[in-house]
C-alpha cells in the first residue's frame, strides 16, 4: 500500500498518525513546530485523506504494515519516535509491539488499549453498512463531531470545527467502511503493555469523553516508565484543539529523550 505522506524537516524521525476518519492534516499544528529540529512524517493512513481506499477491513496491524512500507521506501531503517491520535494509536501499539527495533519513543494521544465491546463493534458494522449506504457521511457527521471536541471549544473557538467537518466529508465511504471494521476487529493490547519498554509519553484531553482519562492514566500506568500528560480544556484532539500546550509537552518529552545515532 503506498500512502500519501508529508515529510518536513531534518532531524530525527518523528512520524505521527491521524485519528478517524481525519486525514495528516490534523497535525498541521505539529509540523510547523517540530520541522525545525526533526524531520516529521505524516502519512495518510489506507482509506483516509489521499490514500487508497480499498474494500475490506483495514485491521490495526496491516495499517502498521503500511506505515512500516513507507518507513522502507523513505529508507528510514533506524527506530522513530512514533506518535498516534484514537485510531492513530492503535495503529501505533501496532506497530510498536510488532516491530519494536523501530520504535525509539511513543505517543499516544486520546487513544485506547481494550477491545471494543460486543455493542460497540456492532456499532461500527452498523454505520459502515450505512454511509457505504449514502454513499458518505453526512448522516453520521453531526453525532461525531459533538463527541470528539470539548464542550468549550464550540462556544469559546467555533472556528476550529468545520475544517475537521470537511476532511470527515470528503473520506471516502469504502475508507470509512475498511476502517470502522477493522477498529471493530482490534485486540486487547492491554496485557501486552508491558512489553512496550521504549519511552512513551501518554496524552489525553481532559474533556475527552471517547479516551477518558481514568483509562487514558491507566494505560500509561501499565506501560514501564511511561508519561502521563492532560491537556486541559481539550477533547479527543487534543494536538488539533490546544496545540500550545500540546506541542510543549510534546518538545519537552522529545528533548529528554536518550541520544540516538
Amino acid at each position: 500500500m503506498k500512502l500519501s505522506y508529508g515529510d518536513e524537516g531534518t532531524g530525527p524521525a518523528v512520524v505521527l498518525l491521524h485519528g478517524f476518519p481525519l486525514d495528516r492534516t490534523m497535525w498541521d499544528a505539529q509540523v510547523r513546530a517540530l520541522s525545525p529540529g526533526y524531520r516529521v512524517i505524516a502519512p495518510d493512513l489506507r482509506g483516509h485523506g489521499r490514500s487508497p481506499a480499498p474494500d475490506g477491513a483495514y485491521t490495526m496491524d496491516q495499517m502498521a504494515e503500511d506505515v512500516v512500507e513507507l518507513l522502507d521506501g523513505l529508507e528510514i531503517q533506524g527506530p522513530v519516535v512514533l506518535g498516534g491520535l484514537s485510531m492513530g494509536g492503535y495503529v501505533s501499539l501496532a506497530l510498536a509491539l510488532n516491530h519494536p527495533e523501530r520504535v525509539r519513543a511513543l505517543v499516544l494521544t486520546d487513544t485506547r488499549a481494550l477491545a471494543d465491546s460486543p455493542e460497540a463493534a456492532a456499532a461500527r458494522e452498523q454505520t459502515a453498512r450505512a454511509v457505504l449506504k449514502a454513499g458518505g457521511l453526512d448522516d453520521v457527521i453531526e453525532g461525531m463531531v459533538a463527541r470528539l471536541f470539548a464542550r468549550s471549544t464550540f462556544h469559546d473557538r467555533p472556528a476550529l470545527v468545520p475544517p475537521i467537518q470537511d476532511v470527515m466529508e470528503r473520506t471516502s465511504p469504502m475508507g470509512v467502511a475498511g476502517a470502522l471494521r477493522g477498529m471493530a476487529l482490534r485486540p486487547d493490547r492491554r496485557p501486552r503493555l508491558k512489553e512496550i519498554t521504549c519511552p512513551t509519553l501518554v496524552v489525553v484531553g481532559d474533556c475527552d469523553v471517547i479516551s477518558p482519562l481514568d483509562e487514558m492514566k491507566a494505560l500509561a500506568d501499565a506501560m514501564p516508565g511511561a508519561r502521563f500528560q492532560v491537556i486541559r480544556g481539550a477533547g479527543h484532539l487534543s494536538p488539533y484543539e490546544s496545540p500550545d500546550a500540546f506541542n510543549s509537552a510534546l518538545l519537552e518529552f522529545l528533548k529528554d529523550l536518550p541520544p540516538h545515532d
